[in-house]
């Protein structure tokens, strides 16, 4: 790579936000030492790969895609070499020939990992990437996969998160506010309260956050526009369907929080329709975010337009038509992820099951690829006889759960009415009456639902036109 002067000219370059350290007060895991402040070893690292983060997202597009293959050689090298599925690839020379094989590779359908993950796993992890955990996830397609993955993902995981707050110019000291998906009982209205933005606290955290403010997603929208004036967050976190019921109840009500700076939405698309009704209700913009449970940040909102940058750093993302050939800029394709630093399950070309469109360069200077626009990606919700939904919130451990009862292939949830729901789901093999049973029951406690659930077995569930299958296809009108 020729790193020449070019980098370090004009107004678009590192020295735009060089200054984040002094804007973000990093917490200090050390004694009596408030300057220079040291954290705890996990966190320096997180500051170590941001920093350089900060540098690469100016470079070219060319000199990105170049260092991605320098560490997409490394990660092939080591998939072929302990990796079951992937011993019979052939083994490339060097990042140069990796790049110009690379179409080659097959993709990586979910239908791949279900039932056969261990083929996926390597038989010699690095350990110096830390403690191996599994996260479970359904995604959009409703075949629910375990992924390893090391504490590596989350040094990474949190750094974009961290670049997420700076490009968007947040304020630690912000109050924030969030409307997601929770299990029964936690988080109900009138919410819980807390101090600091992340899951860790105190020297743990990266950086000194503000106070923390929580609400149930399936709470009543009254009284999620209560809670919102009641709390008066700077900051909210929530689904695009969520704000768009709040902006217009709180629209149609004159309802108006004092302190709201930004909404950032998550999960699901987001459509101009929903930026513009936020905006006139509140008077702020919209970020929105791409990531997935197993991959971790795919894309994030560009700070000066609204389509989004891929997270090279972390992600090698494509989209590809039917024969994995990648489609033109402005053409939509399947999206197809492989992440750079997953060394115990590496996941090469992997379907995430949504689509997308890739745009021109940005104007904004960077030189991280342009994901226009994400399409298809499709969550659950119940319709309850007031009219309203409510949300199905599964967890991680409950996916677990799941796969303990039977070795099921994909499930769909369809709600036939009201009281009524039916589990449909694929095995490998068939199901004894026990195991009907005991789904039937994990169903009721997972989707917190009082009516009847019917389990269906089958060989194959049947697909949409698309060929997806939906998690979750209400009946009721």
């Amino acid at each position: 790579m020729d790193f020449n002067d070019d980098h370090f000219n004009g107004e678009k370059d590192i020295l735009k936000n060089s200054n984040w350290l002094n804007r973000y007060q990093i917490t200090s895991a050390m004694p009596h030492l408030e300057f220079p402040k040291l954290g705890t070893p996990t966190n320096m690292a997180v500051i170590s790969a941001l920093t350089q983060m900060e540098n690469s997202q100016w470079w070219s597009a060319d000199e990105i895609k170049e260092v991605q293959f320098t560490q997409l050689y490394q990660l092939i090298r080591h998939a072929i070499k302990t990796v079951p599925y992937y011993k019979e690839l052939n083994v490339p020379k060097n990042a140069e020939d990796l790049q110009r094989i690379w179409h080659d590779i097959p993709i990586l359908e979910r239908g791949n990992i279900v039932g056969k993950s261990d083929d996926l796993v390597s038989l010699h992890p690095p350990r110096s990437h830390g403690k191996i955990n599994t996260q479970y996830t359904s995604g959009s397609t409703g075949q629910p996969i375990g992924v390893k993955n090391t504490q590596l993902s989350r040094i990474f995981w949190r750094a974009f998160t961290t670049r997420d707050h700076i490009w968007h110019e947040r304020d630690p000291n912000w109050k924030l506010g969030h409307i997601r998906v929770a299990k029964k009982g936690t988080a109900e209205y009138p919410g819980t309260v807390g101090q600091g933005w992340g899951a860790l606290k105190g020297k743990n955290a990266l950086i000194e956050t503000g106070p923390i403010a929580g609400l149930n997603i399936n709470t009543r929208v009254e009284d999620q526009a209560e809670w919102l004036v009641r709390n008066d967050p700077d900051f909210l976190i929530t689904y695009p369907s969520v704000i768009q019921k709040l902006a217009e109840y709180c629209s149609k009500n004159k309802i108006q929080p004092s302190n709201l700076k930004q909404v950032e939405t998550i999960s699901e698309v987001l459509t101009d329709k929903v930026r513009k009704l936020v905006y006139r209700a509140f008077g702020v913009k919209i970020v929105d975010l791409y990531s997935t449970r197993e991959l971790g940040y795919l894309g994030l909102q560009c700070p000066e337009n609204n389509h989004y940058h891929v997270q090279s750093e972390g992600v090698y993302l494509e989209v590809v038509d039917d024969e994995g050939k990648p489609c033109p800029i402005g053409v939509p394709g399947k999206i197809v992820v492989t992440p750079l630093h997953n060394f115990v399950m590496p996941l090469v070309r992997y379907a995430v099951g949504d689509y997308g469109v890739m745009g021109e360069s940005c104007s904004c200077g960077r030189g991280l690829p342009v994901l226009k626009s994400i399409l298809g990606r499709e969550r659950n919700r119940l319709r309850q006889p007031d009219g309203q939904y409510r949300w199905i919130a599964i967890s991680a451990k409950e996916y677990g759960e799941l796969l303990e009862i039977a070795p099921i292939r994909e499930y769909q949830i369809i709600q036939v009415s009201f009281e009524k729901l039916e589990l449909n789901v694929a095995v490998y093999g068939e199901l004894s009456e026990q195991q009907f049973q005991k789904l039937s029951i994990w169903a009721k406690k997972a989707l917190s639902f009082e009516g009847e659930v019917v389990v269906n077995c089958y060989a194959d569930l049947e697909r949409a036109a698309n060929g997806k299958l939906e998690l979750f296809k209400s009946l009721v009108e």
